[in-house]
């Protein structure tokens, strides 16, 4: 079982890797490709220049401007615990940064403290692309800025992608501010280095001369923040609904699966057979607006709220509920399982009535087996033969289905979290795709693409708990 497992675990990387290149290639070349709602939204905001500037600004961060292969690589690198440092990882220690601002110290564009950091800042930038230490890369900067109009050799140090007429014309620029005698040097010097600095900013790359153990970095959204924080936010709300539906969902069809099938025909079996069967066809979204018009408004019951997972003075309340003041405090244990009513009840009632369903049918196969019957001739009692024999293999189809069932209540939970403004992943991932969110469609993918695999795995090891006639070795 264990050179089996390690076999699975292996197989992982190269299924994971296809399924992520899938919705990269697809997204990548989709109609205004990653970013394409943030690139409009900017040009929308900002015309001419501005909005160029915006646009390079996105493309640099991302790797945009990039082959589309090359893009994927470096996103792999990025998301993978074994690969090579980015040149942004390239940092100067203090003494390197006092070494480079003092030989930079003397030049003309050096009137204020700020333009000196600027200037270091570019300098770490051209030492961690261009592979150079941090002598070096200051060389480069100070032979630059000291004749501008002739040092723009230094912006293919950070692959640059000004065409030859935008050279042209900050040539001519540089040339023309190092004419005026009064303060010529250092506007030019000045104007040549707030253009090195754009384009450094956000430039990195892999260096395949820096391989590396390291911690996956799943990048920052378009908005600018950490997708692993904002993970950690949402991940734990999904499986908490998670954790709390797919008990219920196996709880519920395993009793009334097995009384349907050992009370073949009565009451209860065409009963709930018929209850499960309409509660199967019912659509989620709509079961969801009639828990909350029916059970959540004040015009009706008003059992529970209609939204999110805790009270708006929830931070202020006791953990476990007590009494105070002779009044009943539900604290803020029972006020979220409060709030998770209605939602959970949308994730499971279709769930249970399809597993139901499966585990009668396996039920009353197994019920009519021959070695059913052998017990039952041996005097075994009624109750054992049904839960350590019949029920023993009928579970194996439930096993089956849980690796199925587990991925779909992930993505199906953006319908409730939606409908019952919860923000778990299932909304985030949505929204990402609408938004072609680049950093965070991968992610919410990746995720989505190791609990599906890992899934199939924990099927095949329940297979061999539950029946020992499975082995893989």
């Amino acid at each position: 079982m264990l050179s089996y497992i390690v076999r699975r675990l292996l197989l992982l990387i190269p299924t994971l890797l296809g399924v992520l290149a899938v919705v990269f290639f697809v997204m990548a070349f989709s109609p205004g490709g990653f970013g394409g709602t943030a690139l409009t939204q900017d040009g929308a905001q900002s015309q001419g220049e501005d909005a160029k500037r915006a646009r390079k600004a996105l493309e640099r961060r991302y790797g945009l401007d990039l082959p589309k292969v090359a893009q994927f690589g470096r996103w792999i690198n990025q998301v993978s615990p074994v690969g090579f440092r980015m040149s942004g990882d390239v940092s100067f220690t203090d003494g390197e940064r006092d070494a480079v601002g003092a030989s930079l110290a003397d030049l003309p564009f050096n009137t204020r403290p700020a333009r000196l950091q600027q200037a270091v800042g570019t300098a770490q930038t051209i030492a961690g692309y261009a592979g150079l230490d941090a002598a070096a890369a200051a060389a480069r900067l100070r032979e630059a800025l000291a004749t501008p109009a002739a040092g723009l050799g230094v912006l293919g140090d950070l692959d640059s992608r000004l065409d030859a007429d935008e050279r042209d014309a900050l040539k001519a620029k540089l040339s023309e501010l190092a004419a005026d005698p009064a303060r010529g040097a250092e506007r030019a010097q000045y104007e040549l280095l707030r253009v090195l600095s754009f384009e450094a900013s956000g430039r990195s790359r892999i260096r395949f001369d820096k391989p590396a153990f390291k911690a996956p970095d799943l990048g920052q959204t378009l908005r600018g923040r950490s997708v692993g924080a904002l993970l950690a936010e949402r991940i734990p709300v999904t499986i908490l609904l998670n954790l709390l539906s797919l008990p219920l969902i196996y709880a519920v069809a395993i009793v009334s699966g097995t009384y349907a099938a050992r009370h073949k025909g009565g009451a209860f079996d065409v009963g709930s057979g018929a209850v499960f069967l309409g509660l199967w066809s019912v659509p989620v979204i709509w079961a969801g607006v009639v828990l909350i018009t029916y059970f959540a408004n004040e015009q009706y019951l008003r059992w529970f709220p209609a939204a999110g997972l805790h009270d708006v003075q929830a931070s202020s309340m006791a953990f476990f509920p007590s009494w105070e003041n002779d009044r009943f405090a539900r604290g803020w244990l029972l006020d979220a399982l409060w709030h998770l009513v209605l939602p959970v009840i949308c994730m499971t009632y279709g769930g249970f009535a399809v597993m139901s369903k499966v585990m009668r049918g396996a039920m009353l196969e197994n019920l009519t087996a021959d070695f059913v019957r052998t017990a039952r001739a041996k005097g075994v009692s009624e109750r054992r033969v049904l839960w350590q024999h019949a029920f023993r293999n009928s579970v194996l189809p439930l096993i089956t289905m849980v690796s199925s069932i587990l991925p779909a209540l992930f993505v199906g939970a953006f319908v409730v979290e939606t409908i019952f403004s919860i923000n778990g992943m299932g909304k985030l991932g949505v929204d990402a795709a609408f938004q072609k969110d680049r950093e965070l469609v991968m992610a919410t993918t990746l995720m989505g693409g190791v609990l599906g695999l890992l899934s199939e795995l924990v099927r095949d090891i329940c297979y061999a708990i539950a029946d020992p006639r499975v082995s893989y070795d």
